[in-house]
């Protein structure tokens, strides 16, 4: 699937200001041919409440979406593919879990082309997102009962 957005910012987020952080993110650009492979390597680490919350029914699942780069060296540019979201594999247990990821797709090498004039390089990134699904109830109480006459 290929969307084209208009050009936004790319912003990495603080690991403080994260449950779960990224770390060690690469990207590996292969062409054979007429298609290129896209490899996402990075590694997930999940707090001890985090690990605590996916036990009890909250997901997290990744979304990896492929930029196009302008200005190159630049987090600004246009989302020209997204990868299918994939659930991480996290386990019940104390402390932090670390999960190495590696994603891959192939696709077109003309479908990277972000550039518009041919022969132009093209400069590619990828933003990695982590995001919590079906998160538990943290509490929840009742009041005691009124009765309205009526």
């Amino acid at each position: 699937m290929i969307i084209k957005t208009s050009k936004k910012s790319l912003k990495n987020s603080k690991e403080e200001d994260n449950l779960v952080w990224i770390r060690n993110a690469n990207l590996k650009l292969t062409t054979t041919g007429s298609n290129t492979t896209i490899d996402v390597r990075y590694t997930a680490i999940v707090n001890s409440l985090e690990r605590h919350m996916c036990s009890n029914g909250m997901v997290l699942a990744d979304f990896i979406e492929i930029w196009g780069i302008d200005p190159p060296g630049s987090y600004t540019g246009n989302i020209i593919l997204i990868l299918p979201s994939e659930r991480l594999p996290v386990t019940a247990g104390e402390g932090q879990q670390t999960i190495e990821r590696n994603r891959s797709i192939t696709v077109t090498r003309a479908s990277l082309q972000e550039d518009p004039g041919i022969g132009d390089n093209d400069e590619i990134r990828c933003k990695i997102t982590i995001k919590p699904y079906y998160m538990p109830d943290i509490a929840n109480g009742w009041t005691n009962q009124e009765v309205l006459l009526g």
